[in-house]
Order: C-alpha cells, then sequence, then structure tokens
C-alpha cells in the first residue's frame, strides 16, 4: 500500500497560512495587549510548529512509528523545559 503525501496545493495553502501567521506575530509584538500577548504569540507559534511538523515534515503521512518518535521528541523538550525553569526558580537572586 502506498502512503498517502501532501498535494503542492495544500503545501502552497500551509506555506500562506503560516506566512500571514508569522506576520500577525510581529505585528502583534507592536501592539499593547497586556497580559494577553504572549499567551497569544506562544499559541500561533505552536500552530505554525504543528503545521511544519504535520505537513512539511510529513509526519501525518507516515507510519505509527514516526508518530511515536515525535511524541518521545516533544516528551524530552518537556523535560528539558522543566530542567531549565526548576533552576530559574530556585535561584536565589530573583
Amino acid at each position: 500500500m502506498k502512503p498517502l503525501h501532501p498535494t503542492r496545493k495544500l503545501f502552497t495553502i500551509i506555506w500562506l497560512v503560516l506566512v500571514v501567521m508569522h506576520f500577525v506575530i510581529l505585528g502583534s509584538a507592536y501592539l499593547n495587549l497586556g497580559f494577553v500577548n504572549t499567551p497569544f504569540m506562544l499559541t500561533l507559534a505552536v500552530v505554525q510548529m504543528i503545521l511544519i511538523i504535520l505537513i512539511f515534515m510529513e509526519v501525518r503521512y507516515s507510519a505509527r512509528v514516526i508518530w511515536m518518535f515525535a511524541a518521545a521528541g516533544f516528551f524530552w523538550l518537556l523535560i528539558l523545559f522543566t530542567l531549565v525553569a526548576s533552576d530559574y526558580l530556585t535561584r536565589g537572586w530573583h
């Protein structure tokens, strides 16, 4: 069974969505949105990351073992962020 692959049209649409989202993030950096600014930018960045991984890296169209390794990579990233945050939050100078 031949696996499915994204079409050129899908690549173009996702690329345009990513470009628009990039400029939305850039524009929101110049707006004073208060405490909403950081979660908004992080949400858009995570959506961009998911689109890139699923479509351009073709994880969506690959075997389940690739999904497992992608999830393991995110789990490792979560471990690294936790270790950095625990170091930063336990410093006496902050």
